[in-house]
């Protein structure tokens, strides 16, 4: 049986409307979007799903049999150990989700998986006036996006001949099955069709301004030679503009543009006031069933290599879309994400000149270097600089959202607390939404959003907006460890600690504050000793007063009283009167009641007076 929707946005089309050749034609439109276009998983994933569900098999869709069918794994697969299907699910819903949030907005019939099963709900939209609901038969599928089973794998053999051909039949299939290249600047992509009256009514869309460098992906070259590894190195290129472009820091040219103009000097001959900051170039080479692919990063201005690496992968046509994607995606993290090769070479650059002096996007810079690095003096000299520069330039989103993650640290780190803001979270709630209402498609406004929310003790709200940011960019690490840290606070560990730990695994970079969370999930579960070793790994600064928290009540369950001594004394260093307040604070950070019963235990152990909850008359519990 079909699953469907009939909340109040199907008012006008009846639930009878949902038929399968409607559903297919919905799942055609989302396998062709830029969405999923980049994540070979997750197309998979939902094919699967939908084509089980219309042949009527939705009991069959479970984790096992998805397991199986999708991600080839075997017979002894257990979810309890192997967590791919409950990952890919979140990764799918927020590729759905940002989906119908941008080219899919205008789709009369929506696909979702809600949460706690994997079963796909339809549901009808109304359809504005003058457009008609796609006809009933569906248009030829996409090639290799077919909804009849898919045929077995070819086999590969060992001379290089073959594998050259099944490549190059694979990249025909892929190329075919993308609906339009990038166009232009960062994100502007060919819009789907649309009708005399879509066209009539539809405003003009106008690109946001990026305020940092531009980087231009140079097509990447066919290293064996042989024409059959064209359309394969065409694939890559594409794939990895696809991945850069979720980052907001910088400008991504898109893909027809590369192709187009195959070279920095041809681009800027052809768009004489172009700038061009940083150029990736690789190349693509088979040898055997291997696959390598190597990119090198350069900065344009005096051609320094800045960035080089190899991937060097075995391949199977069934697998040749996943290695292209997460190649992409290591490339792009490699880059793109904060404290990756572009940002350090930016913050080299704007390190020589005075804070007072710094630009728009090297403000936000140093605003990525106090979050890594968080300290009182730094996050004076960052508020006074975003400050400034959201007067300076009050159309940059991601500065107003910078700015309200500055200003909620007032209340949450103590850190400068200013007399012209008596409630820095509210300011910071309505500095953040402002930077949502400037730029909808901002992952780091859903984040501060985010951010506020939670210091705001509304932990369901603040989910949700970190939920979204990660929709909008799915490789953004930070993201996914903010997303971990609130599952994991409000007890939902099993879904939080994974999320965490994937995001030092994309990022070792990654802010050492995360580790306390990891470090609660093995205090809670008395893994002591676990506990202690991400603390130490955490390697925080004396000004954390959480990460000496977090020694304490450690130290105080092993009875170590000399460290539990040292912990407790730079507690009240930084905060003489924690212990009156200390329940109150984890309140306020909307960890379990269960978990603050076991760190209060642990703190009075370390010898912290933390005194008992008050009944309404005073009298301790």
């Amino acid at each position: 049986m079909l699953h469907t929707s009939d909340g109040s946005q199907s008012a006008h089309l009846p639930a009878s409307t949902i038929t399968a050749p409607l559903i297919e034609a919905a799942l055609a439109r989302v396998l062709g979007s830029r969405s999923l276009r980049g994540s070979a998983r997750g197309r998979r994933f939902l094919q699967f799903i939908v084509q089980e569900a219309l042949a009527g098999r939705a009991n069959r869709i479970k984790a096992y049999t998805i397991a199986m069918d999708v991600f080839d794994r075997d017979a002894s697969f257990d979810p309890l150990l192997d967590p791919v299907v409950r990952i890919q699910a979140g990764r799918l819903r927020r590729a759905l989700e940002h989906y119908y949030l941008t080219e899919g907005a205008a789709d009369p019939l929506r696909i979702a998986i809600p949460k706690g099963g994997y079963v796909p709900q339809f549901s009808l939209v109304p359809v504005m006036a003058g457009a008609d609901l796609p006809d009933e038969t569906p248009g030829p599928a996409p090639a290799g996006e077919r909804l009849g089973p898919p045929r077995a794998p070819l086999p590969i053999g060992h001379r290089i001949g073959r594998p050259l051909r099944w490549l190059a039949v694979a990249a025909v299939v892929m190329l075919l099955a993308v609906v339009g290249l990038y166009a232009g600047w960062r994100g502007i992509a060919p819009a789907p069709p649309k009708t005399v009256a879509e066209r009539a009514t539809a405003p003009t869309a106008t690109p946001r301004a990026v305020r940092g460098p531009a980087l231009l992906v140079l097509p990447f070259a066919n290293g064996s030679g042989d024409p059959a590894l064209d359309l394969v190195a065409d694939g890559i290129t594409e794939d990895v503009v696809a991945a850069l472009v979720r980052f907001e820091d910088f400008l991504v040219f898109g893909a027809d543009t590369s192709f187009r103009y195959p070279s920095a000097p041809a681009l800027r001959e052809a768009v004489p006031a172009t700038r061009v900051d940083y150029l990736l170039k690789g190349s693509v080479a088979q040898t055997g069933d291997y696959i390598q692919v190597t990119a090198t990063l350069i900065a344009a201005k005096d051609h320094r290599y800045l960035w080089s690496d190899s991937f060097r992968r075995a391949v199977t046509p069934a697998r040749l879309l996943d290695l292209r994607h997460d190649i992409a995606v290591q490339v792009a993290r490699t880059l793109a994400q904060s404290d990756g090769v572009i940002e350090r070479e930016e913050t080299r650059l704007s390190s020589q000149h005075a804070p007072q002096d710094l630009s728009s996007y090297a403000c936000l810079l140093r605003a990525r270097q106090y979050w890594r690095q968080l300290s009182a003096p730094l996050h004076a000299e960052v508020r006074d600089c975003l400050e400034r520069t959201t007067r300076s330039d009050p159309g940059y989103p991601e500065a107003w959202a910078a700015l309200a993650m500055v200003t909620i640290d007032e209340a949450r780190l103590g850190f400068n607390p200013s007399p012209a803001r008596p409630d820095p979270i509210d300011d910071g709630l309505r500095l953040a939404e402002r930077a949502v209402a400037l730029a909808p498609d901002s992952a780091l406004s859903h984040q501060a959003l985010g951010l506020a929310w939670w210091l705001r003790r509304e932990p369901q709200r603040s989910i949700e907006a970190y939920e979204r940011a990660l929709a909008l960019n799915p490789n953004d690490s930070a993201t996914l460890a903010d997303l971990g840290r609130c599952y994991s606070l409000t007890g939902e560990w099993e879904r939080g600690i994974p999320l965490i730990r994937e995001a030092f695994a994309r990022n070792p970079a990654q802010p050492g504050w995360y580790r306390i969370v990891i470090a609660t999930y093995h205090y809670v579960h008395g893994r002591y000793a676990d506990a202690l070793d991400e603390m130490r790994r955490a390697n925080l600064g004396r000004e954390i007063l959480l990460g000496h928290v977090a020694l304490a009540m450690i130290h105080g369950q092993t009875g170590n009283r000399t460290e539990a001594a040292k912990a407790v004394s730079e507690i009240l260093r930084l905060d003489p009167n924690f212990p009156v307040k200390a329940v109150t604070e984890f309140e306020r950070r909307n960890i379990h009641p269960d978990t603050i019963a076991r760190i209060v235990d642990g703190l009075r152990k370390a010898g912290l007076s933390i005194p008992p909850p008050q009944t309404a008359d005073g009298e301790g519990l």
